[in-house]
């Protein structure tokens, strides 16, 4: 059997011109999956923070939990304890520590899962809350959204919670 030149002088250049395209898409896809510069991270301590009075933190007279947030029931409720994370239903508002309201939701009962739809330092700020309650929350940066933020919430930013606890679901 004869093989063709004008076969094999067509085959052998093709051959590394298939490869550089299959491999090109793969290193450009490379470069657009490179790590994002990380956020600069420099966390906050409420402790050494002004609080704009609308806000109504005065944290002398609240408690720190073992992690770091600080609470105060503004109403102690009557019903069942959150004792655990669990799914509860909830009012609240967010507040920067300059008094600038970054989220809200009064009008109606927000479900949210503290176990994973929260931030750390809400759910640890919540526990011991009685259905009924309304408590004050400061979350440091670290148990808040971290350094990078997000939305209207910068980077390294204390969080004030004021949550209504409505409903504990089982």
């Amino acid at each position: 059997m004869k093989i063709s030149t004008n076969c094999l002088t067509t085959l052998v250049p093709a051959a590394p011109m298939r490869l550089i395209l299959y491999l090109l898409p793969c290193v450009l896809l490379t470069a657009c999956l490179t790590e994002p510069k990380a956020c600069q991270d420099n966390p906050t301590d409420p402790a050494t923070e002004t609080f704009d009075p609308s806000l109504g933190v005065n944290l002398a007279n609240m408690s720190r939990t073992n992690i770091g947030d600080y609470e105060q029931d503004l109403v102690v409720g009557t019903g069942a304890t959150l004792s655990t994370l669990s799914v509860v239903e909830i009012h609240y508002s967010a507040w920067l520590v300059n008094g600038t309201l970054v989220d809200q939701i009064q009008d109606q009962n927000y479900p949210v899962d503290l176990r994973t739809g929260s931030t750390i330092g809400l759910a640890d700020g919540m526990l011991g809350m009685s259905v009924g309650g309304e408590r004050l929350i400061v979350s440091p940066s670290e148990l808040a959204l971290g350094a990078c933020g997000r939305g209207a919430i910068p980077g390294n930013s204390t969080i004030v919670y004021k949550v209504d606890l409505l409903a504990i679901d089982n």
